[in-house]
């Protein structure tokens, strides 16, 4: 069965202040694939992929005279995590009930050791 290749989708991030700017490359099969790019091939940075991924990622910080030499559209990523049709991330009711309830239980439970450890010291002292 021959592998799947993918190629890389290329995004320019900034942060809130401009203070640190980056170019990212994601989801990419071959270990080489941004080495035609000429920003990603002048630097020493290596693929990176996260345990049990198939996809490799690699990002580049941009000083002022290789900003221009990202492919990536201008964005500072906040629209990757947006809900709705271009998100990657919604939320769900079902999880975000049942996190809740979670967490009452663990109250409810830490609740319980504090009250039997306060009862059990005042049998103690009587």
């Amino acid at each position: 069965m021959p592998r799947k290749t993918s190629t890389p989708s290329y995004y320019k991030l900034k942060s809130k202040n401009n203070a640190v700017r980056a170019c990212l490359a994601t989801d990419f099969s071959a270990y080489k694939a941004t080495d035609e790019e000429e920003l990603f091939n002048r630097t020493k940075t290596v693929p990176t992929r996260i345990n049990n991924e198939k996809l490799f990622s690699k990002v580049v910080l941009l000083s002022n005279d290789t900003e221009k030499l990202c492919p990536g559209k201008e964005g500072d990523g906040t629209d990757m995590c947006e809900s709705g049709a271009g998100g990657h991330f919604e939320t769900d009711e079902k999880v975000n009930f049942l996190s809740l309830t979670v967490l009452g239980l663990r109250i409810l439970f830490l609740k319980s050791i504090i009250f039997n450890v306060l009862m059990t010291l005042r049998a103690c002292m009587s």
